[in-house]
């Protein structure tokens, strides 16, 4: 199993926690749970409609935004690379638009308040020694805590779990859930936890789900813009034949050296018709692979513009979506992308 493969299959990636928390209202309403200081009858996942629409503006996405029964707000994430100040940032910024939200909703500042959980998987905060840390806004000379300050932040260092001793994790539901992403595939035996049984259904649907094939594509896309050609090549090839089994090909088409790696397309002729492997039937591989590109452009597309209507995406050639491929990875604006389908704003 190739590097790509393995983080977009690791039971702690962003992609298996965004696909977790979207398919399973159990284990959301348990994190939310986890955070509030109310009961949680449900929780429902809300878009992020403040996306900004400069065209140079940094992207701001949440990772799951959540709303609860009573209209409280939560941003629960992921975190797999190292936080530092700018990730700080990040989280706080996140939380601000989770409150900007209600501003806009409500037409006052009488909005309630925001919670954050981030769980962490890399390397220890300096000076945050303890597994469970909680962040609000405090006097420091004081050490007066603001009353109904509006955003709460807390951070579980998955590296510091330890501390907790496992007769708590094993009698505590949340932890438990929570001890499974510092576990990847060597999981505990908790078959009298329905709930555990049940992620653990939800992961292995994740690793036969198109959506699973579609973050392949995205981590490949990635990899090829971050590194440098020789290795992407590399990459490139393995996906190719990841991808070509999932549709089915039987027997080979070549895949060429074209520039298709740096341009970010998706899957088809990645290392030239010259050097390529056949890997699957001649026989619908153009219809497969316009399948396949149509589906990536739409998700990436939903995630950069989330109230944009999408049914012009949905038949155009393969050349235009690879131009539209490179256009979202370039960070490229509605009207350019609308100007590769023929409809100009």
């Amino acid at each position: 199993m190739d590097s790509i493969e393995t983080s977009a299959a690791k039971f702690s990636s962003d992609y298996f926690f965004h696909y977790l928390l979207h398919h399973c209202d159990e284990v959301r309403n348990l994190f939310v749970s986890h955070l509030s200081d109310h009961p949680i009858l449900n929780t429902e996942l809300t878009v992020a409609d403040f996306y900004q629409r400069k065209e140079n503006a940094k992207k701001r996405i949440l990772d799951v935004a959540v709303v609860d029964d009573q209209g409280y707000y939560y941003d629960l994430e992921m975190q797999n690379g190292d936080i530092n100040r700018s990730e700080m940032i990040r989280f706080f910024n996140y939380a601000s638009l989770l409150l900007d939200s209600q501003i806009n909703k409500g037409k006052d500042y009488n909005v309630k308040t925001v919670k954050t959980l981030i769980i962490y998987t890399g390397k220890p905060i300096r000076d945050l020694e303890h597994f469970e840390h909680r962040f609000e806004l405090i006097d420091s000379d004081y050490l007066i805590k603001l009353k109904d300050g509006p955003i709460e932040i807390e951070i579980l260092q998955i590296e510091r779990m330890e501390e907790l001793g496992m007769e708590v994790v094993n009698n505590d539901q949340f932890y438990r859930i929570v001890h499974m992403f510092s576990k990847n595939e060597d999981f505990i035996d908790h078959h009298d936890d329905e709930l555990y049984t049940l992620v653990l259904d939800h992961y292995n649907k994740y690793l036969n789900s198109d959506e699973y094939i579609a973050n392949l594509q995205i981590e490949r896309d990635r990899r090829a813009y971050h590194t440098g050609m020789i290795q992407s090549r590399k990459e490139g090839v393995e996906e190719g034949k990841i991808i070509g089994k999932q549709e089915g090909i039987e027997e080979g088409k070549i895949i060429g050296k074209q520039e298709g790696i740096e341009e970010g397309k998706i899957i088809g002729k990645q290392v030239g018709i010259e050097e390529g492997k056949i890997i699957g039937k001649q026989e619908g591989i153009e219809e497969g692979m316009l399948k396949a590109k149509r589906d990536y452009i739409l998700i990436l597309f939903r995630k950069e513009f989330p109230y944009e209507d999408t049914r012009f995406l949905e038949n155009l050639s393969i050349e235009q979506y690879d131009a539209i491929m490179k256009l979202l990875s370039e960070n490229g604006n509605l009207e350019q992308i609308y100007e590769v389908c023929h409809i100009f704003l």
